[in-house]
């Protein structure tokens, strides 16, 4: 009897210590990661261990990296068959080399299942940079809406307002021109730049299928009002032009230190990673206010530039994680919040902006200004434009031609017959 209790409880014990080991063994995982930015590396690397969290039988291990030339080097790899990383981050300007031949369909996870009904929780205006025929392929990490970036002093000074119209702002640029030498507004040479206040006035140069567009009567007329109010801005001395890099140089930073610059209208990063690192001792002398809107109500009260979008690898093993781990630091209120309070990028989710940590806060910097209350009102209004495999081509000729309009060797007009004639070229020899 004694023995086979004895057996009993040996057997007892074995499974019981066979469960707890089978408990406690856990899976190998591996999640890399390719940015171009550092921040993106800071933000995704402070979500590893909630996200660690969630999974307890997986032991992860984290890869994230900085990769120069990030296209150039997961394109070529894809080419020839070789690794890239879990999760990609795709500045939005690179997302039309990954259309052609559709690459991107081909090798990144179509994410607007997995999306779903937390779709429109992000103004859409931030969808469709990474959107391929209907498809989202990257979530994006800043919203880059415009606002008026100035400096009270130099309108105190002057005894005047910051102009809510554009019509005001013309009339006011003149005036602080002629009779102070001010510039209201300092400009980058930029195509890409314009096609932001072509966004703004509801002018689409794609369409959501990736057509080219900018020749349809509307969108021609919106573009050609937009044109032409740069004409009479930079003939009346309301917006001094910086070409090439010269705008993110110490050019403009001069003239805001000098008084010759009022102030610039830029997407919301231009606060913390350009005036605040070229223009430090300038802290406090900035405030932000909505750009200029269209007297008629066409358009909206911003415009966007920029944002990067990360995606997952669908020939990765671990493509799901990859995922969901993007998801989850992108398609949460509190990581959202987080972002921001990591690396300064405001959210995308206009739901985010009503926490106090956005609304309520102070920035030193623009004199204990409430910033995060004006991109609350306009962060549902972020213009939707579309992306296209020939949009290189437009920047190729808008970046060519931009400085002859800049200095009035072509007009309006010229300028944007050119453009469509080389596109609808591009399109025709790409058949």
């Amino acid at each position: 009897m004694k023995t086979r209790l004895l057996i009993l409880i040996t057997l007892a014990l074995v499974i019981f210590v066979s469960s707890f080991a089978g408990a406690q063994e856990k899976r190998d995982v591996t999640l890399s990661l390719w940015t171009h930015d550092g921040l993106y590396v800071e933000f995704f690397t402070n979500r590893q261990e909630e996200f660690a969290a969630m999974h307890p039988d997986i032991n992860f291990t984290f890869d994230f990296q900085i990769i120069p030339d990030l296209p150039t080097v997961v394109l070529a790899n894809l080419a020839a068959g070789e690794p890239i990383g879990d999760m990609i981050g795709i500045e939005q300007g690179w997302f039309p080399r990954f259309m052609q031949d559709d690459i991107i369909h081909d090798t990144m996870v179509d994410l607007t299942p997995l999306i779903g009904d937390k779709y429109d929780m992000v103004t859409e205006g931030r969808h469709t940079p990474f959107s391929s025929k209907g498809k989202v392929f990257g979530v994006d990490s800043s919203i880059s809406a415009f606002v008026y970036f100035y400096q009270p002093a130099v309108f105190d000074l002057l005894g005047e307002t910051v102009p809510t119209t554009w019509d005001e702002a013309l009339a006011t640029g003149a005036k602080m021109f002629a009779d102070y030498g001010v510039h209201m507004f300092l400009i980058p040479n930029s195509g890409d730049h314009m096609m932001s206040y072509f966004n703004q006035r509801g002018a689409h140069i794609f369409d959501v299928n990736g057509n080219f567009v900018l020749g349809e009567e509307e969108n021609y007329q919106r573009a050609l009002e937009v044109l032409n109010l740069f004409r009479e801005g930079i003939d009346n001395g309301t917006f001094k032009t910086f070409a090439g890099g010269d705008f993110w140089g110490a050019s403009p930073i001069t003239d805001f230190r000098e008084g010759t610059g009022a102030g610039s209208i830029m997407p919301d990063w231009y606060g913390d990673y350009v005036l605040k690192l070229q223009a430090e001792d300038m802290a406090g002398d900035w405030r932000i206010a909505q750009m200029p809107s269209w007297d008629d109500g066409a358009g909206g009260p911003t415009a966007t530039w920029g944002g990067t979008g990360f995606g997952a690898w669908a020939g990765s093993e671990n493509a799901e994680l990859a995922t969901e781990f993007i998801l989850n630091g992108y398609y949460t209120i509190e990581n959202q919040l987080k972002r921001f309070e990591e690396i300064g990028y405001f959210p995308t989710m206009p739901a985010a902006f009503d926490d106090p940590r956005v609304a309520e806060l102070s920035d030193p910097y623009f004199g204990g200004q409430k910033i995060g209350a004006v991109f609350r009102d306009i962060s549902p209004d972020v213009p939707i434009w579309y992306q296209s495999v020939f949009r290189p081509a437009y920047q190729d000729k808008s970046a060519a031609d931009m400085p002859l309009f800049y200095d009035g060797t072509l007009s309006a007009e010229e300028f944007l017959d050119g453009i469509i004639e080389y596109v609808e070229e591009e399109i025709e020899f790409s058949q």
